[in-house]
């Protein structure tokens, strides 16, 4: 295996640079990374005292664009800020990987204009992985770069998060669903309607019809697409039930003797759960649909996210999957 080289937006994240650099203490000797921190050194030079120096190397960026900051023209023609350095590598094939766990909106748009769309392309979309009952994954798709869609982009967005599953997780026929709010052909908006029957008729995807929001965390699709806006309110909502089941959860376990010592007894396997339930912890999304491979993690993202993404770059770019993708959407007539 070859060391995959990932350009890493240190400022990037509600809780950077503290948990972009402290990511790189999970880095083991086999896991053949090499990660180039792109930020001020200044702002982080206290957490590089444990690790290993062989593993990083520095580009020394002092502009930063925060969370918050809304998309215009000028944003886009900045070329020094640390999203922009990240992927300004990546297109000088100096590295294999650009991640951040910054601004989403920011980062999306300047991926468009660094790395442009590969061939047959329409919008790109943001593929994560959310946990299913069989202790696997599936793809979900859009999780937030495009809000305003037509019924080809979905069906395009079909057709790259199948190659997805197909490529990197190989997954023989992945089953792809439309989330709907029911599973008759006839539900759902205009939008969901069109799509389906897109769908229905495309030789590219194996297509099983509508999925319902309950069956989102079930096994019953491989693939799952929808729209940016949707795809994120989803995310928002599981969230935040993550949160409050285990607020819950703890509250009344604590309200007697009894409820505290089963707390301490399962305390380990609430962690687990925490951690199996948050899709922040699988490390991030990747953008399909841009020519690079671009990975956008969580705003809140812990260090070992961050070092999960990292690993999950490695396995897509180990794959072959952005060559394997350019030639199987330059053939596709959608």
């Amino acid at each position: 295996m070859k060391n995959i080289s990932i350009a890493l937006d240190v400022m990037g994240g509600d809780k950077a640079p503290f948990s972009t650099v402290k990511s790189l203490e999970f880095i083991k000797d086999n896991d053949d990374l090499k990660v180039v921190l792109v930020g001020e050194k200044q702002k982080f030079s206290s957490f590089l005292s444990n690790l290993n120096s062989e593993i990083y190397s520095i580009v020394e960026c002092k502009k930063f664009i925060p969370m918050g900051e809304k998309i215009n023209r000028q944003l886009l023609k900045e070329k020094d800020t640390t999203m922009a350095r990240s992927l300004q590598l990546l297109k000088e094939k100096k590295v294999d990987i650009a991640l951040s766990a910054g601004n989403t909106a920011a980062f999306v748009a300047l991926s468009i204009s660094n790395l442009g769309l590969i061939e047959g392309v329409e919008r790109p979309v943001i593929a994560i992985l959310l946990p299913n009952i069989s202790r696997g994954n599936t793809i979900f798709l859009d999780a937030g770069a495009n809000v305003n869609v037509k019924s080809s982009h979905l069906l395009q967005s079909a057709i790259m998060g199948s190659i997805y599953a197909e490529i990197v997780f190989n997954i023989k026929k992945p089953k792809v669903a439309l989330l709907n709010i029911g599973e008759e052909e006839t539900k759902g908006d205009d939008l969901r309607k069109q799509a389906y029957k897109l769908m229905e008729k495309s030789d590219g995807i194996n297509f099983i019809g509508n999925i319902e929001g309950q069956e989102i965390f079930t096994d019953k699709a491989d693939v799952i697409v929808t729209d940016g806006f949707t795809g994120n309110v989803v995310l928002k909502t599981s969230e935040g039930i993550t949160r409050s089941f285990k607020t819950l959860l703890l509250r009344y376990l604590r309200k007697n003797v009894a409820g505290k010592i089963a707390t301490l007894l399962v305390a380990k396997n609430l962690k687990e759960f925490s951690r199996k339930a948050d899709y922040a912890e699988y490390g991030g999304g990747i953008l399909l649909g841009v020519d690079g491979i671009v990975l956008i993690s969580h705003g809140r993202s812990s260090p070992r996210a961050i070092y999960s993404a990292m690993k999950l770059g490695k396995k897509i770019v180990d794959s072959d999957f952005l060559s394997i993708m350019k030639e199987k959407m330059k053939n596709k007539e959608n």
